[in-house]
């Protein structure tokens, strides 16, 4: 079995969870407070693994308790999918009927989970204290509006626990709903809703008092997990927004997780909710860009439970091997510009110390390879990318994007027959670069591949839908954010190659003017599909502020020969140049760099005044 097989966590059983789930995230301690938490991230951070990972289930397979009443709260997984909630016949209706109808097909939802956990623990649950909180979900659910009569039918049914009945009756109610929104439009007259509205503070929250009281259960608040809350509509949005301002933690706790697309952070009443007082927050992609060791360490505790798992006792560094010639070249460069240095300091004047040596070393050994072999050979593409190191380097602080490649190197490996004795130790240089190369060429494949697909099937459904994803669906979007991409690649490449540049190894912009709206639009879209993170930079002017940073991903690196290894530096740019680059990637790079080239000749000429000036004085 492959060990680096990526599965949707969703459809993976506690016993997956348990086995695979690594717990080093710093803020994960803050997931487990009684009070609302926002968790951000970008697709693949490994989201909904945090949060399978406080299931019930998962926690007593860790050992971490021995029942269900031992545990230091009950956490319910809700996912919010795009079919159940961002459905085209949802969206045609707007103001209090919306909100109204898609608050109680939210609680349905989370009611309908609740239902079925309790369902799975029901031999630990007193049946007394069982049928006591079917009969208070019933009574809240007749005065919502609703009809129990299903519930009622199977009272009767002795293999039916009344947690089951509960479960029911909310699969049924949620149908009826759903049916309702998909038949209006087929008919000439438009029927009145006549079912259940259900609420937060009416309806879930009592439920989760009687939770508390279940004998069997611990006395502590239900955590309720919402993950992917973005791809809720605005008005959803807006309501669970209200849910958190009520601050009903004593009972629910809310865990919502984003795709850095979450629209709006107001209430239906147009109320902002705020940090610290309504909900903590945790942005996992800004966690792993501004500090890479807390993501190196945790991968690599990731990898080495899965290897171990398969019963591969080999170590990280050792499974995923470096290329030695290459190694062999980049250390004698390194004391080849040491040397350089040392002949320097030969002259009082010029003299640099060890920390500054170092860091030139560091900087400059890996552009001043990638040069040696584009003019020797013209074939940069035979740089490695191999080694555990580049592939965490790679993925960018995205969990899957070093699960997924690794699966594929070690499929070809067992395809190709390359393994020893029937058991995978290594993945060779060679499997690694050419899954590499792949790899990375068809994320920005996948651009241009969105771009058609959404031109082709756009249709009358998706117009007038007032959601950040209709922005998203628009083939100009994808089409300008290639461009982009296509801009700032080569953009830093040809700072790469240039021998000159104070900065050859540049992997980010910083922008320092506010974008316009169609800027922001594309940025936002490249955040959210993962081409881009984005961090916040300390201006350099003491009253400057802070400048956002753009970071290109990491996985574009060996698409456009770049060097991925360590901190990389950033270049500043206006609003004007990235809106060139949206339009004309090529115009952008050699206006761009003609512009750099003039500042580096300015830089120098100022850098020789100062030395005659100080060999006057």
């Amino acid at each position: 079995m492959n060990p680096f097989g990526v599965q949707n966590p969703e459809h993976v059983d506690a016993e997956y969870i348990a086995a695979n789930f690594v717990e080093v995230l710093t803020d994960f301690p803050r997931l487990k407070e009684h009070g609302n938490t926002f968790v951000h991230g970008a697709r693949g951070t490994g989201k909904s693994m945090l949060l399978r990972s406080l299931e019930p289930r998962v926690m007593i397979l860790q050992e971490k308790a021995e029942k269900l009443r031992d545990l230091p709260f009950v956490a319910i997984h809700v996912p919010l999918r795009t079919a159940d909630f961002g459905a085209p016949e949802f969206n045609r209706y707007k103001g209090y009927a919306v909100n109204a109808i898609g608050e109680h097909l939210l609680a349905m939802h989370i009611m309908l989970r609740i239902a079925q956990l309790l369902d799975s623990f029901q031999d630990e649950i007193s049946a007394i204290s069982a049928s006591e909180f079917l009969n208070r979900f019933e009574t809240l659910f007749m005065i919502a509006g609703g009809s129990i009569a299903l519930g009622a039918a199977s009272r009767s049914a002795n293999d039916t626990s009344a947690f089951r009945r509960v479960a029911e009756v909310c699969e049924r109610n949620i149908f009826e709903v759903r049916q309702y929104l998909v038949r209006q439009p087929f008919l000439h007259t438009e029927t009145d809703y006549q079912g259940a509205l259900a609420g937060f503070l009416d309806f879930l929250v009592p439920l989760a008092r009687e939770v508390r009281a279940l004998e069997g259960l611990p006395n502590v608040p239900l955590f309720v997990m919402l993950d992917d809350a973005d791809n809720l509509p605005i008005p959803l949005q807006r309501v669970l927004n209200s849910w958190v301002s009520t601050r009903s933690t004593g009972d629910i706790c809310l865990k919502v997780t984003t795709q850095l697309a979450y629209a709006t952070m107001r209430t239906i009443d147009n109320r902002i909710i705020e940090s610290p007082h309504d909900y903590a927050e945790v942005n996992l992609t800004a966690v792993y860009t501004a500090s890479f060791d807390t993501y190196s360490g945790r991968v690599k505790e990731i990898v080495t439970k899965r290897l171990r798992n398969a019963g591969i006792q080999t170590s990280v560094e050792e499974f995923f091997p470096l290329d030695a010639a290459q190694e062999e070249r980049l250390r004698l460069i390194a004391s080849e510009i040491t040397a350089e240095h040392e002949e320097k300091n030969a002259d009082p004047e010029s003299r640099v110390g060890p920390a500054r040596v170092r860091d030139e070393t560091r900087r400059y050994t890996v552009p001043r390879f990638m040069r040696e072999i584009a003019g020797s050979s013209r074939s940069a593409h035979t740089y490695s990318y191999a080694g555990f190191r580049s592939l965490v380097d790679l993925s960018s602080g995205v969990v899957r994007w070093f699960l997924e490649p690794a699966s594929r190197m070690y499929d070809r490996v067992i395809s190709e027959g390359l393994e020893t004795s029937g058991e995978v130790t290594q993945i060779p240089v060679s499997v690694q670069d050419s899954v590499i190369k792949d790899w990375s060429a068809e994320f920005l494949e996948l651009l241009t591949r969105h771009s058609i697909e959404i031109s082709d099937s756009q249709t009358d459904l998706t117009e007038g839908i007032e959601s950040l994803h209709a922005h998203g669906h628009e083939t100009v979007l994808y089409e300008q954010l290639r461009n982009l991409i296509e801009g700032l690649g080569r953009l830093f490449r040809g700072k790469l190659l240039d021998p000159k540049a104070r900065e050859q190894r540049v992997f980010s912009v910083v922008l320092r003017d506010r974008p316009g709206q169609d800027l922001e639009r594309v940025l936002n879209l490249g955040i959210r599909l993962g081409y881009l993170q984005r961090s916040d930079n300390a201006a350099k002017e003491a009253l400057g502020g802070r400048r956002p940073r753009y970071i290109l991903a990491r996985r574009l690196g060996p698409h456009y020969k770049l060097d991925i290894s360590g901190y990389a530096a950033h270049l500043s740019v206006m609003s004007g140049d990235l809106e060139l680059a949206m339009r004309n990637p090529a115009d952008f790079v050699k206006s761009r760099l003609r512009q750099d080239d003039s500042a580096e000749n300015q830089f120098s000429l100022d850098l020789d005044g100062a030395k005659l000036e100080h060999s006057r004085i």
